[in-house]
């Protein structure tokens, strides 16, 4: 007896198929299936592969199906179905959930609580009953995902931009130099500005580098600005002032959202890359969050909510671990069981 879970945002579409004791059985990935970012017919496109890679063969012996989509959940529930009609025509019932809920599936058994993902965007979700009850920001780039990826790198070409531009000023004399009262610069130690300057123009910065990177930066997507996020955190680790003042910044617009939806005495979880990544902004984040936990396999945490419809309740809670384990990883240690009544796992949030 097989369970199906799946897991698809706005980069990348996870689907794992596993047996419902938790052996795994097969791994599909595929970019992004968001419907509403992407359309429908590539977000259909991208999903179909990622089940398909799992493990088409095998479909015909799946007994439980949760996909946890990110988008409107009308059009993820459309997404669903045109995907998983032809692939499971005798199937069972498909179970649709946002994102949020196959994230928090995978750092705790528990039911209830709070999952604060941080990857290209940003949001966190109150869950109750493994269902998402409420929600703080998540609302774009345009007006919101603080903290996020793209915040990080939109906020590292700001930094990169204006440093190039008083060293520029700099170099003529002008009101930023020091000798007409100017800070002279504010690039920090400069291993910010050369990482983002290396990235956007691995050719050279040429003789006007202002130009050059503002050109750079608007030729691309606006959330491109997200692969900068990484080159925050190095520059962070090598001691750059800068990066590291972006990073406390971050890590405090994340506790800052967790901290409207979350419900005191019930687990939190981080989620997405920026915060699943070893690094200052998941250290810095954890310092603010007392007892948050890294969640795992968020396509593994789909196939447990898939397998709990299956099983009796302990051994569910028994092997969640088992289906959360990161596959490339030999453990998967931060994941936490759901709270005994007499020991709860507390959040200290601002």
């Amino acid at each position: 007896m097989l369970v199906l879970g799946v897991d698809a945002g706005g980069t990348s579409s996870r689907a794992a198929l596993f047996t419902v004791d938790g052996a795994p059985a097969g791994r599909g990935h595929a970019p992004g299936a968001n419907p509403v970012t992407l359309g429908m017919d590539q977000a259909c496109a991208h999903l179909t592969a990622a089940v398909q890679e799992a493990g088409a063969v095998s479909l015909p012996h799946v007994s439980a199906v949760v996909l946890g989509l990110a988008g409107n959940p009308g059009a993820c529930r459309a997404l669903a179905a045109r995907v998983l009609s032809p692939l499971l025509p005798h199937g069972p019932p498909v179970r649709v959930v946002g994102d949020t809920v196959t994230a928090f599936a995978a750092g705790t058994a528990a039911p209830s609580g709070t999952v604060l993902i941080s990857g290209t965007g940003a949001i966190a979700a109150k869950i109750t009953d493994h269902e998402q009850t409420a929600t703080s920001d998540g609302y774009g780039w345009l007006l919101g995902d603080e903290g996020s990826g793209f915040w990080l790198g939109h906020a590292a070409a700001r930094a990169t931009v204006q440093a190039l531009a008083a060293l520029a000023a700099l170099a003529a004399g002008g009101p930023d130099s020091p000798e007409s009262g100017g800070s002279g610069g504010s690039g920090g130690d400069g291993r910010l500005v050369a990482l983002v300057v290396r990235h956007l123009l691995p050719e050279g910065a040429g003789e006007d580098p202002v130009a050059r990177l503002s050109a750079a930066v608007h030729a691309r997507p606006p959330l491109a600005l997200a692969e900068l996020a990484p080159l925050v955190s190095r520059a962070a680790e090598a001691g750059d002032p800068v990066a590291h003042a972006l990073v406390t910044e971050a890590a405090a617009r994340l506790a800052s959202t967790a901290a409207r939806v979350h419900e005191p005495g019930l687990p939190i979880v981080l989620a997405g890359g920026v915060l699943t990544s070893e690094g200052p902004v998941r250290r810095a984040v954890e310092d603010l969050l007392a007892d948050a936990v890294t969640a795992g396999d968020a396509a593994g945490g789909a196939a447990w909510l898939a397998a709990r419809e299956l099983l009796p309740e302990a051994d569910a809670q028994g092997l969640h671990a088992t289906f959360t384990k990161r596959p490339d990883r030999p453990s998967h240690r931060t994941s936490r069981a759901a709270p005994s009544p007499h020991r709860t796992s507390r959040a200290a949030l601002p």
